[in-house]
């Protein structure tokens, strides 16, 4: 009998938890920032046929206007990393549009879940001649 008792009120406890504001749960850490290295792929192609590299920028653009949602396929590690945005609505590409198939410099928060990376980007390099990197560079609106 006793045990059920404990059992009851532990029960009405956990249950008010949500009613004092205290959460049982630890606060969710900010995502942290990454800076990735990578071409900028269709992951369709990619995943499909490994299909990549400067040749496929008109088939990459081509499934961008078809609604594809672009990725970064890291150097040395080959991890992939979709494009992702903060606010819903908000066009994931508009960073790496001019970029397909091309090597760039992201910086962003990083989200990884199931195995799934994603980067929500700030600033996109264009990885070209030095002269040319801090006129080229595209940072994301505030």
């Amino acid at each position: 009998m006793r045990h059920n008792i404990h059992t009851v009120v532990f029960g009405i406890v956990v249950g008010m938890l949500p009613l004092t504001g205290l959460h049982m749960c630890p606060a969710q850490a900010e995502e942290p920032t990454k800076t990735i290295q990578g071409e900028v792929v269709d992951p369709a192609a990619y995943l499909k046929d490994g299909k990549r590299g400067a040749e496929l920028a008109d088939q990459t653009s081509e499934a961008v206007n078809g609604g594809q949602t672009l990725a970064i396929l890291e150097d040395g590690s080959g991890s992939l990393y979709l494009l992702l945005t903060e606010e819903v609505g908000e066009d994931p590409n508009e960073l790496v549009y001019d970029y397909a198939n091309q090597q760039v410099k992201v910086t962003g928060k990083v989200y990884e879940r199931g195995g799934l990376r994603g980067i929500v980007p700030t600033t996109v390099v264009p990885l070209t001649p030095p002269s040319t990197n801090d006129q080229n560079a595209k940072v994301a609106p505030e």
